[in-house]
């Protein structure tokens, strides 16, 4: 059984069709990511993943269960949202923040248990996020900021996560740091995870799979390296793309017509 089993998925916003009958099945312990043009429905397919789009037609299962059948709290202990742009209240320390993400098992009005802690606790040493613990998490760098969005969303302790764009607005140092850490956690806890990416290079490195959308429906899907070097990926970008190989990794850079001073 697939961890994410999509069928069939149309998604509408008024008279727009954002997904159009989209299929994809993701195994259990891998990363899936979704590359594409803007406006292709990535952001669309992962918040119907996640439970937060109601589709117009077909099914969203996470391990055989219909996300959009189930209740919030049930929801929210199969599947957690790295958003693009997370909301992050002032006044609160890290770990409080943290904490937020275990909600689902204590309620809004209870306080958490010990073994809530205990999770959280784990989650920021596994984030390199323990000794910031006290922090107000709007005095942290944006790195810090999404480590701590990310460590929110494992502190859920769901078997599949999903993140739209996770590395916006971080610089590239940051942005290897993050798809690294993600990284260690589908090799070492056997983690699901469906994430939307605009880099190709880094796209290609850290997923098992890439799958191209363009205006609401899937064009490819494979292992990076052919993805990356398929000729319909530049057709869909309207760019002519050069794929070069840095020592066995594959790097996507666009070719800038050259322009004539004058």
């Amino acid at each position: 059984m697939s961890a994410i089993e999509v069928a069939g998925l149309t998604v509408r916003a008024g008279e727009a069709t954002l997904l159009a009958g989209v299929d994809l099945a993701i195994e259990a312990g891998t990363w899936c990511t979704i590359v594409g043009p803007n406006g292709a429905g990535k952001t669309t397919l992962v918040e119907a993943v996640a439970g937060l789009r109601r589709p117009a037609s077909g099914t969203v299962s996470i391990g055989g269960r219909e996300i959009h059948a189930m209740g919030e709290r049930a929801r929210a202990g199969c599947v957690a949202l790295v958003p693009q742009h997370p909301v992050v209240p002032p006044g609160m320390s890290v770990t409080a923040y943290v904490e937020l993400g275990r909600t689902a098992y204590h309620g809004v009005l209870r306080a958490p248990s010990a073994r809530d802690r205990d999770v959280v606790a784990d989650v920021l040493e596994r984030l390199d996020l323990a000794r910031l613990a006290g922090r107000d998490v709007a005095t942290l760098s944006g790195g810090e900021r999404q480590r701590a969005v990310l460590a929110r969303a494992l502190a859920q302790a769901t078997p599949v996560v999903v993140l739209d764009e996770p590395t916006t607005g971080l610089d590239l140092r940051h942005q290897v740091t993050l798809l690294a850490l993600l990284r260690r956690e589908v090799a070492e806890c056997g983690l699901t995870v469906l994430a939307t990416l605009h880099d190709l290079s880094l796209a290609g490195q850290f997923a098992d799979r890439l799958v191209l959308l363009d205006r609401g429906d899937i064009v490819l899907d494979g292992a990076p390296r052919e993805v990356v070097r398929h000729e319909e990926l530049a057709r869909r970008y309207g760019l002519t793309l050069r794929v070069v190989d840095v020592d066995g990794t594959d790097v996507v850079v666009p070719v800038v017509p050259s322009v004539t001073a004058r």
